[in-house]
């Protein structure tokens, strides 16, 4: 709706602005797209919008050329790349002006254009743009073959340039790829239990159990095994567990009551005299009649917890340093709860109707507990990375 908007008033803003102001100002191509609107279609063409074309065409076109010129002496960085970008305009602008011609106004006036031949230049400067890309990547490549994964990322990206003025320039797009695999970084997750307590053998193993491929992104690669013998890890992010506390088993059992008003039927509605309320059709007039009910509920249950604590280390391998470090605090509750009760079940509130059942869930193991928080920490892995390790 905002974008909308802002279209609208600045098509108001244009409408109220004079063909005239917008040359004097130099706004050459605002000038020429609004007098085109004006004449398109139309037999008779102002004067005032057919001078404007000519007039603001001949300007910009001899700042557009002498900007190339200059770009050319100077041959500063990839000047190639605005010299095509310059060349395009030109030949859009001409594009648009070529299906008017000839151009005269309805009192006679005829403009004249000079056109410039675009295609050889367009070509020169396409093969210098692509030639200037080329030469850059290939020596950002060999940067990235001596470590640099930043050129090598520079160096992709300036293959990826490449395409938008030939789909294949020699062997670039193998180079690309090579540079593409010279310029990811490599990271390893590992466990590391540095508590007093032995973890269950599963519990690395869940941990460890990440579909890397929801954590790959362009410019980073995660494993989980130090198996493959090839790979030069440039990162190593570690869940270090430091601090294991399991709280001893505890049964609790409670008995408590609960009382609710409910319907229960309906009654008839008497007058003072003890007579049964008539309504205007003569039938008996009745209301719904409410009563108290109460329930006793026995319950019993059971609880245990187990709290892991450590920090997340994200470990950069080529500067060899600690690149950041979070806390963990990971509590993994069991709870459950077994009932009966004695009454009228329609006093139970819905908790104590969902814990009506006459055998109580077994304690979890230790082992059993601890599985139960690696959902918790995989959640806390994924935070750090999707933190410190962004393309």
């Amino acid at each position: 709706m905002k974008n909308l908007l802002f279209l609208l008033l600045a098509i108001f803003v244009i409408s109220c602005t004079s063909v005239s102001k917008l040359v004097d100002e130099g706004k050459y191509d605002q000038a020429i797209n609004y007098s085109v609107n004006k004449i398109k279609g139309k037999k008779n063409k102002k004067d005032k919008y057919v001078q404007a074309i000519e007039s603001s065409f001949a300007k910009i076109t001899e700042n557009d050329m002498n900007r190339i010129q200059y770009l050319k002496i100077e041959k500063n960085g990839n000047y190639w790349m605005e010299v095509y970008d310059i060349l395009n305009r030109i030949d859009d602008r001409q594009r648009k002006i070529k299906p008017l011609l000839p151009l005269t106004s309805m009192d006679g006036y005829k403009a004249e254009f000079k056109f410039v031949k675009v295609d050889p230049l367009i070509l020169e400067s396409k093969e210098g743009a692509a030639k200037f890309l080329y030469d850059s990547a290939t020596e950002n490549l060999e940067r990235a073959e001596q470590g640099d994964k930043n050129a090598g990322r520079i160096a992709f990206q300036e293959f990826e340039q490449l395409r938008n003025f030939y789909q294949n320039y020699k062997d670039a797009d193998i180079l690309k790829r090579k540079v593409y695999e010279l310029a990811q970084e490599r990271v390893l997750i590992d466990v590391k239990n540095l508590s007093d307590v032995i973890l269950p053998k599963n519990f690395y193993y869940e941990i460890k159990n990440i579909n890397t491929n929801e954590l790959n992104r362009k410019w980073y690669k995660f494993y989980t095994t130090e198996d493959n013998a090839n790979v030069e890890f440039d990162y190593q992010v570690n869940i270090n567990i430091k601090e294991i506390a399991i709280t001893p088993e505890k049964e609790k059992e409670r008995e408590y009551t609960e009382t609710a008003l409910v319907k229960d039927g309906f009654e008839y509605v008497r007058d003072e005299r003890g007579n049964v309320k008539k309504d205007s059709l003569g039938n008996d007039i009745k209301k719904e009649k409410e009563i108290n009910v109460s329930a006793t509920v026995f319950e019993l249950g059971r609880f245990k917890s187990a709290f892991v604590r450590g920090d997340v280390r994200i470990y950069d391998n080529k500067r060899k340093k600690v690149y950041q470090t979070s806390p963990i605090n990971v509590e993994t509750v069991f709870e459950t709860f077994a009932s009966y009760f004695r009454g009228d079940k329609r006093a139970l509130s819905k908790q104590s109707q969902s814990r009506l059942k006459g055998r109580i869930d077994p304690f979890p193991t230790n082992e059993e507990l601890l599985l139960m928080s690696v959902d918790d920490l995989k959640k806390i892995l994924y935070d750090e990375i999707d933190r410190n390790l962004r393309d």
